[in-house]
């Protein structure tokens, strides 16, 4: 036999002798193996959901922080076990908050359900603490601003009206208290003419934990031509019906308010100021004097007069 037969012989004998026993080593080494890193020892970690029981709309009680949606537990024990495991099966976990007083939630193992042989390693976080607040309601003015501008010659008159004036906002007390108006989107009032404009307006949201019994209002907005002024000084002042009756002073500025259309049209000659001695129960057949009020007309512009009373003589 050369040398090269005997090394081949050798290693078919090292894999072909004793095989039922080799095989059954090999089962021996994976039963082993599982034992010791299947189902030994392990950790995981596991978020389980908050779901807290709060108080009734009746009670009046709000939470004000921010409770955490879920909680960290970190468990112990065999690694096919825990592999096995969801965090479902653990909880959810459920603090009962009706009465809406309890200033924190102190988390400990046994709010879990955790299954026997596993241990609870770790729980983030293991307390929570809680701020809570009266509810009340309050009513609140609605504010409307107004953008953009109307077609040239007009212009906004009067505030802008809104319906219903103010809203009713609900919420915790320490919030509803300061709260100085309800803002409501504005009124663009871009490229209108004469007339009252009505439209609906959202509100804008409130603050946060806040809410409105409404969710929009109406808003009313009047647009009337502009209005210009034109003054008519040392206009004299007729008397009327008594031709040599004098008044003091001899004459008063007359200020026209109107539209342009208006305003722009008169002129000093059309303006014509005046006193009716007559008209009062004053005996004009006699000499006498009296103050009496100055007259003016313009059509359906406005006038003021200054002064706006005279002494007339007679």
């Amino acid at each position: 036999m050369t040398a090269k037969g005997g090394v081949r012989e050798q290693v078919r004998a090292a894999l072909f002798e004793n095989l039922g026993l080799k095989l059954l080593s090999l089962l021996c080494a994976l039963v082993l193996y599982v034992y010791l890193y299947g189902s030994g020892n392990a950790q995981r970690t596991f978020s389980v959901s908050i779901i807290a029981d709060m108080p009734l709309p009746s009670a009046n009680r709000m939470l004000v922080t921010q409770l955490p949606k879920e909680v960290s537990v970190t468990l112990s024990g065999s690694r096919t076990q825990l592999d096995d495991l969801h965090a479902d099966d653990l909880g959810p976990l459920r603090p009962d908050l009706q009465a809406g007083r309890k200033t924190s939630i102190d988390i400990d193992a046994s709010m879990f359900q955790v299954p026997p042989g596993l241990t609870v390693e770790q729980i983030i976080p293991k307390s929570i603490e809680l701020r809570w607040d009266d509810v009340i309601s309050r009513s609140i003015q609605v504010q409307v601003a107004r953008t953009g501008e109307p077609l040239p010659g007009f212009t906004v008159k009067g505030a802008i009206v809104v319906e219903p004036p103010n809203v009713q906002a609900r919420g915790p007390r320490s919030i509803v208290e300061v709260m100085q108006f309800a803002r409501a989107a504005p009124f663009d009032v871009s490229g209108l003419g004469e007339g009252a404009h009505r439209r609906p307006l959202l509100l804008d949201k409130p603050p946060n934990l806040v809410a409105y019994d409404l969710e929009n209002v109406t808003a009313t907005v009047e647009i009337a031509r502009e209005l210009v002024k034109k003054e008519f000084a040392k206009l004299k002042v007729e008397v009327i019906g008594l031709p040599r009756a004098t008044t003091a002073p001899p004459t008063v500025k007359v200020t026209v308010t109107g539209t342009a259309e208006d305003v722009n049209a008169l002129t000093p000659e059309a303006i014509v100021p005046r006193v009716e001695p007559k008209a009062t129960r004053n005996d004009t057949t006699k000499p006498g004097s009296d103050i009496l009020p100055v007259y003016v007309d313009v059509g359906k512009a406005k006038a003021e007069v200054d002064p706006p009373k005279v002494i007339v003589k007679w």
